[in-house]
């Protein structure tokens, strides 16, 4: 490994604008995963590392030898890798990690993604979401998890939503990246005229649900935390927004429990 002492290592000031801009991720095609947890699931669905930083403080806990070892050999089996991971050792005043980050004193990795720029050759019998300028990288994260788990095929991005790629994102979503097909951003309107199957939207202002029938593949809608849906999908022709049915005093639930309710609704009634 090499071993870096100093924060103001090119390569760490590197880490940090990956963890903080969108756009350079995307100009170097890298994010940052942080974590033993999220570092191991990504290792262990083939995913190529690009660099993995390991604390000095973190190497020293009991088990953690062992699983740096673990992922050199899952690492030297991953197919098609153009170059071998880079491992770096942080001593001195990063011992403990590098500050900021989230999670100070635990491995992070820099891992390569992709993004699907158009619609063209989606299969029309799958289960979509498109992200209506949902903000909190962290309900943004929960939802795709969420959504993996219940069968989603692809996650869509609209104007102001949070990064897919951000490092709170990634955290909350917990592998679900690897599982899903993520697109660049784009326009609800163009989403929708490249879908041939129901729209679908959760609405506090919406008719009250009818959640009988939730067997056919569509699109569904979320909207931003406080604001809900924007006026361009509310407007639109083809969308069915709906009120989860709950006691009346009750506030309405917030986008990433809703869409879950949702989710394991219609997962509940594909399984029966």
């Amino acid at each position: 490994m090499e071993v870096i002492r100093s924060r103001s290592n090119e390569f760490i000031q590197l880490i940090r604008r990956l963890a903080d801009d969108p756009a350079k991720r995307r100009s170097q095609g890298l994010c940052v995963l942080l974590g033993e947890r999220l570092i191991q699931d990504w290792v262990m669905q083939g995913v190529p590392m690009h660099r993995i930083v390991i604390p000095k403080h973190w190497l020293s806990k009991p088990g953690s030898e062992d699983v740096v070892s673990a992922w050199q050999v899952d690492l030297q089996s991953t197919k098609h890798v153009e170059k071998p991971c880079a491992w770096f050792l942080l001593e001195g005043s990063l011992s403990e990690g590098i500050p900021g980050l989230g999670v100070d004193g635990a491995p992070l990795a820099l891992a390569p993604f992709e993004e699907a720029q158009s619609l063209a050759g989606l299969p029309a019998d799958v289960d979509l979401i498109f992200f209506d300028g949902i903000q909190d990288p962290g309900n943004l994260g929960t939802v795709m998890r969420t959504a993996a788990a219940f069968g989603v095929h692809a996650c869509v991005p609209g104007p102001g939503c949070a990064d897919f790629w951000s490092p709170k994102t990634l955290r909350a979503a917990m592998g679900a990246h690897q599982r899903l097909k993520l697109f660049q951003p784009m326009s609800f309107d163009d989403l929708a005229a490249a879908v041939t199957g129901p729209i679908r939207a959760a609405d506090a202002r919406g008719r009250m649900a009818d959640l009988s029938d939730l067997r056919h593949p569509g699109l569904w809608v979320l909207g931003a935390e406080g604001r809900g849906l924007s006026a361009i999908v509310r407007a639109h022709p083809r969308v069915s927004l709906y009120a989860i049915p709950m006691q009346s005093q009750m506030e309405s639930f917030n986008a990433a429990m809703a869409q879950g309710i949702l989710l394991y609704e219609q997962y509940r009634q594909r399984r029966e």
